[in-house]
């Protein structure tokens, strides 16, 4: 086989990985996809490879390997395998070519934005608490969201400046917190929205004093410290590369109008009966959103193309 022909192959290959990290994150989160589509290509293909990589974490961790192996109450099981996928992920930077093209896609992703492997660790440490916590209590919780969400954030700076000189150290200390402090939010919004389901399918409990008497006053404090993380992260989309600001500010304000919809209904949450329910923003709010982000940023040109994209 020639130079070039290896050459040839591997750059298809490595797009063919690129494409199964994009349809991991097409199929599981219809918001997330829609936000991504307003990114410069390299970076939407980026932020996807780290987002499958998230997305499968999840399913080992959720009961997906459980239902899928009969594993009912196999926790070791569960953990062997998390352990061995946290493996992968961590040494897949030092391989040029993986035999699964999700793993693949990250390894370059990885690679062309250096991510710090110790993110990565605190990810699957927060993963490995989902299998031995069924009641988290504050330091625990703040722990857990710190790895699940907030070193996503940064994760995504490292994306967005792998080809952008990065700002001075006090902005990008901003830059940082705001990244961090929208992850949170995103993450607790994620909490309430998913708490029925949470509790009864996968007997996780993140917030135990939504269950307690005083539960009204709980789910008010804590929707209104999401909505503050939110509000906080928002505020510092203006100091990020203008390429980026829309598909960022599409993502908070999405999350925005889900913790609105929340407030308006909190029997969702804490309800009795069938009173409780999984909300949702629905997909032409959602066009709305990603329409006024474009329009905002200047980017009026691509709208047409991304919003059908969004309502797709």
């Amino acid at each position: 086989m020639s130079d070039n022909v290896s050459h040839e192959s591997l750059s298809l290959y490595d797009a063919t990985a690129d494409k199964a990290a994009s349809a991991v994150i097409k199929q599981y989160s219809s918001s997330f996809h829609i936000a991504t589509c307003l990114y410069p290509k390299p970076i939407r293909r980026n932020i996807r490879n780290l987002y499958a990589v998230v997305r499968i974490a999840d399913e080992i961790v959720d009961g997906t390997l459980r239902k899928a192996n009969s594993l009912a109450g196999n926790t070791e099981c569960i953990s062997n395998a998390l352990a061995s996928y946290e493996q992968t992920i961590l040494n897949a930077p030092d391989k040029r070519f993986h035999t699964d093209p999700i793993v693949h896609a990250y390894a370059n992703t990885a690679r062309r934005c250096r991510f710090p492997e110790e993110h990565m660790q605190a990810f699957f440490r927060s993963m490995r608490m989902d299998l031995s916590t069924t009641s988290f209590a504050e330091p625990e919780l703040q722990e857990y969201i710190y790895g699940s969400a907030e070193v996503i954030g940064l994760l995504c700076l490292d994306i967005f400046y792998a080809e952008t000189p990065r700002p001075d150290s006090a902005t990008w200390s901003r830059i940082q917190e705001g990244a961090q402090r929208l992850g949170a939010g995103l993450q607790k919004i994620n909490f309430l929205r998913d708490y029925t389901e949470d509790t009864t399918v996968r007997r996780r409990d993140y917030y135990p004093r939504l269950s307690a008497p005083s539960a009204e006053e709980a789910f008010n404090s804590i929707l209104a410290e999401a909505r503050s993380d939110l509000l906080a992260g928002a505020r510092t989309i203006k100091l990020l590369p203008p390429k980026v600001q829309p598909a960022v500010a599409a993502a908070s304000e999405i999350y925005l109008e889900l913790a609105g919809k929340l407030c308006r209904h909190p029997e969702a949450v804490i309800g009795a009966g069938t009173n409780k329910r999984r909300l949702s923003v629905p997909k032409p709010v959602k066009t709305r959103i990603v329409s006024q982000a474009i329009f905002r940023s200047g980017y009026g040109a691509a709208l047409h193309k991304l919003t059908r994209k969004a309502g797709a």
